[in-house]
């Protein structure tokens, strides 16, 4: 028995051992280390004209917007590496003895990537030096298939009504075009939903500054978008995906928020457009077109709080629409109110005769109900119910309804960098959206669906999603990064009739409303039998609704550049 014991012991030994290993050659790269999603990388060979390695070279690159510098040494194989660089335009500075200084200015990093530039020197005084303009730097260090989108070509390109950064997805090689779903109400932030290499658009996964911003009830959609003007860089991998970038069998996006730089930036933008400023339809057959205005507007402002130390940048931006909705219902005719229905074709027949399974009853004289045989609860009913507004032939779109849709939504974000040395970066993010949205249902008091097809009644939302991460430079050689993410969503929506018990109090139906809020509010009634009535009360069998999620991520990196 002992013995067993023993060998059990051993082999546990030795498997924690071989975990051991296993991770440990997981965090060791055999050459370059490559970019975490957060940040980006620069690599490259020191030569000397001969085409020789240049080992001990002294390799410097220095943020040109925030002035941040990271020196390091190249090794004996001649080669450098910058890892956890924060996202912007770099220069690269090379010195060596008996070899003039190399300067390159403009190098573009950029976050979930690897840029490499090989150095060639050119022998004479370190006082010397040759001055290069960096140019588009090939993508040669990883396996994945990647595209980026940067701030000036979410500035520049069209990007349409909404003014949706994911509009852009369409330039990706092998993406669906972007396309809205679901109500405002479910979707408050217009999120927009694309299908990767035909694999099914909920197995995308996205990430703002790191923190998951998924939807969990609808997870094809994100839970925040971010105003365009925010958007510094948008990096979407759609093969090949590395192990920092599981949980995406379609794509795995990553949006980086604008920092703030040395220089004081700010930008303000309004888009509007009405009703007046779009075409007519060949086949609208109205007067004029129904009132539709959106307006957005907003700015965004950063800059330095202490140069080259500690910096901020923020955005807002507000979204404001209002559209009348003007459909056609059917409702009961006066003659179908008073028990009338000598005109239907239809046969009413008294429920109190006959049989007690339904058999041998006998019809009302002329198809009409006696007014002293109509329940009260239908006569309370039949009240609330507006009378038909239109002349028809027969009954089907009878009653003309319209209303104002009014759609209003708030993004705020807010962010800190911070560089304490030459060693250390941070940086902290929040973005917050409130907003509400107001659809009337299309017979007042009676209810009825969605003058504009969505959830009926008031929605009203809030979205939060905050990321602080850092990095941090042991040695030219062994680096750690960290980021926690956190994305809170609250989502609602509820009839304008909810804190009343309809059913209970007005009607007079039993068990109709519960002891709960949400329990509150106008049943729904469905006319059956073939006829084409509009249903009343709150014919929405997903509202009331709530959704409060939250959402939190934690990653840590280790690198230990080795070879």
């Amino acid at each position: 028995m002992k013995r067993s014991d023993a060998t059990l012991t051993d082999k546990l030994a030795q498997l924690v051992s071989l975990s051991l290993a296993i991770m440990l050659v997981t965090i060791i790269a055999t050459q370059f280390a490559q970019a975490q999603v957060l940040y980006g990388s620069l690599v490259g060979r020191v030569e000397d004209p001969s085409g020789a390695v240049l080992p001990g070279a002294s390799v410097t690159v220095t943020n040109k917007d925030t002035g941040q510098q990271r020196v390091t040494t190249a090794d004996d194989s001649g080669s450098y590496a910058f890892r956890d660089l924060q996202a912007g335009v770099y220069d690269l500075k090379v010195i060596q003895s008996g070899f003039k200084s190399y300067l390159k200015a403009g190098l573009i990093v950029t976050i979930n990537n690897v840029a490499r530039d090989d150095v060639q020197m050119e022998v004479g005084g370190t006082t010397e030096t040759v001055t290069v303009t960096a140019t588009s730097l090939l993508q040669t260090e990883r396996a994945d298939v990647s595209t980026q989108i940067d701030k000036s070509q979410v500035t520049n390109l069209p990007i349409g009504s909404g003014r949706n950064f994911q509009q852009l997805y369409k330039l990706i090689p092998g993406a669906s075009p972007p396309a809205e779903q679901h109500s405002d109400a479910g979707n408050p932030q217009r999120a927009l939903v694309t299908n990767f290499n035909g694999v099914s658009y909920s197995n995308n996964n996205t990430r703002l500054d790191g923190a998951t911003v998924s939807y969990p009830w609808l997870p094809h959609i994100v839970a925040y978008v971010p105003p365009a003007d925010a958007v510094e860089t948008v990096n979407i991998v759609t093969n090949s995906f590395d192990a920092e970038q599981g949980m995406a069998g379609g794509a795995a996006v990553n949006v980086s928020i604008k920092s703030g730089t040395n220089d004081f930036h700010g930008s303000a933008h309004l888009f509007h457009t009405n009703s007046s400023l779009r075409a007519r339809n060949f086949f609208f057959l109205g007067d004029k077109l129904p009132k539709n205005i959106l307006n957005q507007f907003g700015g965004t402002f950063g800059g330095p709080i202490k140069r080259d130390k500690l910096f901020f940048f923020g955005s807002w931006e507000r979204t404001v629409r209002r559209q009348n909705v003007s459909p056609f219902r059917t409702l009961p005719t006066e003659a179908l109110r008073l028990g009338d229905f000598s005109g239907t074709g239809a046969s009413i027949y008294d429920p109190a005769t006959g049989n007690p399974d339904g058999s041998g009853r006998t019809l009302f004289p002329n198809n009409r109900i006696p007014a002293d045989r109509i329940d009260p609860i239908a006569l309370k009913l039949i009240q609330l119910i507006p009378a038909p507004n239109q002349v028809v032939t027969g009954v089907s779109n009878n009653y003309f309804a319209s209303g104002t849709y009014e759609f209003n939504r708030d993004n705020f974000d807010f962010k800190v960098n911070y560089n304490p040395t030459a060693q250390a970066t941070m940086f902290a993010r929040y973005s917050f959206s409130p907003s509400k949205i107001f659809d009337p249902p299309s017979l007042g008091d009676a209810g009825g669906d969605a003058l504009a097809g969505g959830q009926p009644g008031t929605a009203p939302g809030r979205v939060q999603s905050a990321a602080v991460g850092g990095t941090y430079t042991v040695s030219p050689h062994v680096l750690i990064d960290a980021n926690f993410g956190f994305t809170r969503q609250r989502l609602g929506a509820e009839n304008v009739d909810i804190d009343q018990n309809y059913g209970l109090d007005v009607l007079g139906i039993p068990g109709t409303n519960g002891p709960d809020r949400l329990q509150g509010g106008y049943p729904r009634f469905v006319f059956l039998g073939g006829t084409n009535f509009s249903s009343i009360g709150n014919p929405n069998v997903s509202n009331p609704f709530l959704f409060r999620d939250n959402q939190y991520v934690a990653v840590g990196n280790l690198t230990w550049i080795k070879g």
